[in-house]
């Protein structure tokens, strides 16, 4: 990704392998590199069975890799204890009904300081501000499945994002909602990174999310990291694209037909850059 040294990164991969163990045995990462720089806001793309989620969970700890490095926060956090790992990354899963288990929506908050040994007053203040920056304060004694989907993605963020995690993994925080509210995720996850510096690393299929937040694209095809960098860059690879079966935004494609440059990648863009082109 870039020439940082080891300490400026959040995650260093070099030739980093992962096979599923026995009775099927799948190799899911096969030599992946990888430089991802502390406070970046990356998004990992690819289509189902590209390897995207088997990296992940080998960043988040896991999953303990089969060969190659593997530094997370500068450390092998595989290696760590459930509780050390907490504070370096923080996995939110697909389906945030796989993380919620408390009776109330501040218990499933608490929950993680508690395990990590804060005093009650550490607790109380942590999990109020928390759950007020993710506006779920007035919810916090319902059960959380009383939650609607989106509430209930934002509790499994905040259970994690209340240890202050320096690198947080979100997979696919938009399914099953719409575009209002997708983007409603994606601004929070985008004030994390830019009020608090927190590495973000998030798979999504939503080409538009990625093209509007991430600073960083990462594509997976085939257990390999087929391109990486800007999403302006990686969108004009149409080609490598096509490989990895995904299609840029419509307004990336509306650019490349109409041979705008610099690419188009949001609609405001595209306006602007048609605008100056029938104004020539």
């Amino acid at each position: 990704m870039t020439s940082s040294s080891p300490a400026e990164l959040a995650v260093l991969a070099e030739g980093l392998e992962f096979e599923y163990p026995a009775p099927r045995r799948i190799l899911a990462l096969k030599g992946v590199a990888l430089r991802v720089p502390k406070g970046e806001f990356a998004a990992i793309v690819g289509q189902n069975g590209s390897g995207k989620t088997s990296l992940a969970r080998c960043i988040s700890g896991y999953l303990r890799p089969t060969r190659g490095t593997l530094r997370v926060a500068d450390t092998e956090v595989w290696r760590l204890r459930p509780a050390q790992r907490a504070t370096r990354v923080g996995y939110v899963f697909q389906n945030p009904d796989h993380q919620l288990f408390r009776e109330r929506v501040w218990d499933d908050v608490a929950f993680g300081l508690q395990n990590l040994g804060a005093s009650p007053d550490q607790i109380q203040e942590s999990v109020e501000q928390v759950l007020r920056r993710l506006e779920l304060w007035d919810k916090r004694e319902l059960h959380p499945f009383q939650l609607s989907r989106g509430d209930r993605q934002r509790l499994a963020i905040a259970a994690i994002i209340v240890m202050r995690p320096q690198i947080l993994i979100v997979d696919e925080p938009t399914t099953g909602q719409d575009m209002a509210r997708s983007r409603e995720i994606m601004d929070l996850l985008a004030r994390l990174n830019h009020d608090q510096g927190m590495t973000i690393l998030t798979i999504t299929h939503v080409m538009e999310l990625v093209a509007e937040y991430a600073r960083w694209v990462i594509v997976m095809h085939d257990g390999r990291v087929l391109l990486d960098g800007p999403p302006r860059q990686v969108f004009s690879r149409v080609e490598e694209l096509r490989i990895s079966a995904i299609s840029p935004p419509p307004v990336a494609r509306l650019g490349l037909i109409l041979g705008l440059d610099p690419l188009p990648i949001t609609v405001p863009e595209a306006r602007d850059a048609i605008l100056r082109r029938l104004s020539v």
